[in-house]
């Protein structure tokens, strides 16, 4: 039977028995607020619809050391006026390779399924398949690994839940459930930098340096 909320399962748990049956469709998850889409074809994941993190194209190509801020913007520019995507404006204008495109769109999907990771309640429906969203058809399926690897189960759920550690610790990195191993880490990392007393040279940073403390104490518990 299909659950019908998110907290009787895992995504992780969900996505491996939707890949089981190789099922094609729209895996829907609805907050109060907002819905996430997850576009699978034969099981697989083909494209992720979600507003849940700011993932964009130009910021993950600057990120990844591919194209400067004011090339992605001229890209924005030029593409807008032709109709094409900032992909496809940075390729046409030989800024970036069709390669290297398509490893920032690999980029942006993970990051979208990443933070649905971090969806801790929403309603499930599995609805037949709705158009992609645009370009996600050239593209190939995200591979399994990176789909399931380090992801969170129920199993792992249930385990945390039966340690008040655990919770404890989940809960000083902002989370009320195992996130996954990937989700995990990212989140310690922007807490470090963003607590780092560097960052605030001016201010009081004796309650960063605490909170910092706190940060590394609970993710050193989790990931020993």
């Amino acid at each position: 039977m299909f659950p019908a909320k998110l907290d009787e399962t895992t995504l992780g748990d969900l996505l491996a028995g939707l890949r089981r049956l190789h099922a094609t469709g729209t895996l829907e998850l609805i907050e109060p607020n907002r819905v996430h889409h997850v576009h699978l074809r034969a099981g697989a994941v083909q494209a992720v619809e979600s507003s849940a993190a700011e993932c964009r194209f130009g910021d993950i190509a600057v990120a990844k050391g591919l194209a400067s801020r004011q090339a992605v913007e001229i890209a924005w520019g030029v593409g807008r006026s032709r109709g094409l995507r900032i992909g496809q404006s940075l390729v046409w204008r030989q800024v970036v390779s069709p390669s290297a495109c398509d490893r920032v769109l690999n980029a942006q999907r993970l990051a979208h399924l990443d933070s649905l990771y971090g969806v801790g309640e929403a309603v499930l429906r599995f609805r037949s398949p709705r158009p992609l969203p645009e370009g996600s058809a050239e593209q190939a399926p995200l591979d399994p690994a990176d789909t399931f690897h380090g992801r969170p189960r129920r199993r792992d759920h249930e385990r945390c839940s039966t340690d008040p550690a655990r919770v404890k610790a989940f809960e000083v990195l902002g989370f009320d459930h195992d996130p996954g191993v990937e989700l995990l880490r990212r989140r310690y990392r922007e807490l470090v930098l963003a607590l780092h007393p560097d960052r605030h040279p001016e201010g009081d940073t004796g309650a960063r340096v605490e909170r910092l403390s706190a940060v590394i104490a609970a993710y050193r518990q989790l990931r020993g």
